[in-house]
């Protein structure tokens, strides 16, 4: 009875791995800061230079390809650097975000997953013989 209930909660959890859809999460843009009209590190093409973090206009974007925009805080080059209180900045649109995130390539996890489940199998059948 014991190896029977092994096999049920590994049949489960393998279905499980399966049925799991792909993962996404909010990535702030690269230039994002976190307040206004402070000093911030990361402007420019490159993300690397001194600027100002301003308000502007970001988006993202939804798996069904539906974009939102929302107001963000994002680090601005500053137009004189160096100068004594410089505080005016180059425009910049602020839309960085390429529409969201995905963990890997859609459609391979689950390729992996049943990989994984083959593999598991395979292992519970040779187990099995054994005995």
């Amino acid at each position: 009875m014991n190896g029977m209930m092994n096999g049920v909660l590994g049949l489960t959890f393998a279905a499980s791995l399966l049925a799991a859809p792909a993962a996404r999460a909010d990535i702030p843009p690269p230039d994002v800061c976190r307040t206004e009209n402070t000093a911030c590190h990361n402007a420019g093409a490159n993300y690397d230079q001194d600027g100002i973090c301003t308000k502007s206009t970001c988006r993202k974007g939804s798996a069904s390809g539906q974009v939102t925009t929302y107001e963000c805080l994002v680090c601005e080059q500053e137009t004189a650097p160096g100068a004594a209180g410089a505080t005016t900045v180059t425009e910049s649109n602020g839309n960085k975000d390429d529409g969201g995130c995905s963990v890997g390539a859609l459609g391979s996890e689950k390729g992996a997953a049943a990989l994984m489940l083959g593999l598991g199998l395979a292992a519970l059948g040779i187990s099995r013989r054994r005995r």
